[in-house]
């Protein structure tokens, strides 16, 4: 409770308004923590050429992706959620996604279908088929990391 109402002093201006910067808006922390999925899922993918979908982390990571890619596909194509998830992303993948791939990376991530993660419940519960399709399309986003 302490930390809620701390949260909660700081969080308030004195004037009644607020402004957000781009480190503080929904985009920027969308495209952060989705930077950070595609840099822990890419680390893993670069050293074994595969994704562990049993490993807890690495299902925390693709559902991750999963819970984000619907604000993404709704949202991508609006210059200022662009510009604000770009400048996340490059932050959370540490530096994977860059100004000049992030167009890309926006498509690709648009373009997935990650609905069998979410119904899988856990790590475990994927289907051969979604692991395939998902491993599939993850290979097309990291083959942007490895030019």
């Amino acid at each position: 409770m302490a930390g809620f109402v701390l949260f909660a002093a700081c969080g308030s201006s004195g004037s009644g308004t607020t402004t957000s910067s781009p480190a503080q808006s929904a985009a920027y922390s969308t495209g952060s923590a989705v930077g950070s999925s595609i840099s822990g899922l890419y680390q893993q993918y670069k050293t074994t050429k595969t994704i562990d979908f049993k490993n807890a982390n690495t299902y925390l990571q693709l559902l991750t992706l999963a819970t984000q890619v619907p604000t993404i596909k709704q949202n991508y194509k609006n210059p200022t959620f662009y510009a604000q998830f770009t400048q996340g992303a490059i932050s959370g993948s540490q530096q994977l996604v860059t100004n000049s791939n992030a167009n890309s990376v926006l498509n690709i991530l648009a373009g997935l279908d990650l609905s069998g993660i979410t119904s899988a419940g856990s790590g475990s519960n994927v289907t051969t088929s979604t692991a395939t399709t998902v491993l599939n399309s993850l290979s097309g986003l990291f083959s942007l990391f490895s030019k």
